[in-house]
């Protein structure tokens, strides 16, 4: 009887920690795309990866473990391309970005993902911003 009543406790404290938390998932985010000599910078929505990857960090470290975190990141992903309007002459119009079409918890891909533990909104401007 007290195995049973642990393993419902057990099992209560993990639903209440991962409630309100959605696992990994396509969604769809606004992002902003300008570059130099091109006056405007457009605003559109794209499909990201967003969400809660169950992870664990060791309790003991050494300098001799090494243990990498999943994150929430691209499984498959396409490019796709527009064109920035009113660029300076001899200026490539065209930006390309990823769409992703399906997710994964998996370790950070550099190539195409950012890693970093802060960085600025996807959809700041420096320039006056144009929606699409």
């Amino acid at each position: 009887m007290f195995t049973y009543q642990l393993i419902f406790l057990v099992l209560g404290a993990y639903l209440s920690a991962v409630q309100g938390r959605r696992p990994c998932h396509l969604t769809n985010a606004s992002i902003s795309a300008e570059k130099d000599h091109c006056p405007t910078c457009v605003t559109f929505t794209t499909t990201i990866c967003s969400g809660h990857c169950q992870t664990m960090d060791p309790v003991y470290k050494t300098a001799l473990s090494s243990f990498k975190q999943h994150i929430c990141t691209y499984k498959e992903i396409r490019y796709d391309v527009i064109k920035l309007q009113d660029c300076l002459p001899g200026t490539d119009p065209f930006f390309t970005y990823p769409v992703a079409l399906s997710c994964d918890c998996d370790h950070c891909k550099m190539d195409y993902s950012d890693c970093t533990v802060e960085s600025s909104e996807p959809d700041v401007c420096m320039k006056s911003r144009r929606d699409m």
